[in-house]
């Protein structure tokens, strides 16, 4: 896959002062703003993960994952092996993850088949003609959030448990995530955006870009 992925925690009442057909594109300037000279431009590269604040947009963060290169393979590969893994995984570590990976990249087990457990498209802005949907490649408003914390944190502690389920599925399921610790590392990174999103009580944007 060559799409990448821009995660972004912002203010929704921020955003609800931006016209809607504006706000994909007033998010985008934000994380990838233009830098006033080469010592910001290299401040900026310097940041290989977690949480990006540009100067001038305190309401919203960039989130960067410290291997994906930005690549939205490596959370469709993550999302891969969780489907491979999870008829093995106790029944409380299987439906804490269910949660917490369905509502950021896995789209569950008959998504063809079953309503959104999240109930359709995020809620919309005040005074939105319409719920908020662009084309986004994630989109979790603030009142979403806390559950998909609450379903990390049920879950983090537990995740050596699928260190076995995961080793007995790898060669057959080729992956850039060709390590345990890679894909633990790649959820506990996710885990700190949900938590980060949930401490402000802001929603979540996944730009394609």
């Amino acid at each position: 896959m060559g799409l990448d992925i821009t995660v972004v925690m912002a203010d929704w009442e921020h955003l609800a002062r931006i016209p809607a057909d504006g706000r994909v594109g007033v998010l985008t300037d934000a994380v990838y703003p233009d830098f006033c000279c080469d010592a910001c431009w290299d401040a900026d590269l310097a940041v290989r993960g977690g949480w990006v604040w540009q100067r001038g947009a305190a309401w919203c963060a960039e989130y960067r994952f410290f291997g994906t290169t930005g690549s939205y393979s490596w959370h469709f590969q993550l999302a891969g092996a969780w489907e491979d893994m999870r008829p093995s995984a106790a029944p409380e570590l299987r439906e804490a993850l269910d949660v917490f990976l369905g509502g950021l990249v896995w789209d569950g087990p008959d998504h063809d088949e079953r309503a959104d457990p999240y109930g359709g498209p995020a809620d919309g802005f005040p005074d939105d003609p319409e719920p908020w949907c662009p084309k986004v490649l994630l989109l979790r408003a603030p009142q979403e959030v806390p559950a998909l914390v609450r379903a990390w944190e049920a879950a983090a502690p537990r995740l050596e448990e699928l260190r076995e389920p995961f080793a007995a599925q790898a060669d057959r399921r080729p992956s850039w995530l060709d390590t345990f610790d890679g894909a633990a590392g790649l959820l506990r990174e996710w885990g700190e955006v949900v938590t980060g999103a949930g401490a402000r009580g802001w929603g979540l944007v996944g730009l394609p870009c």
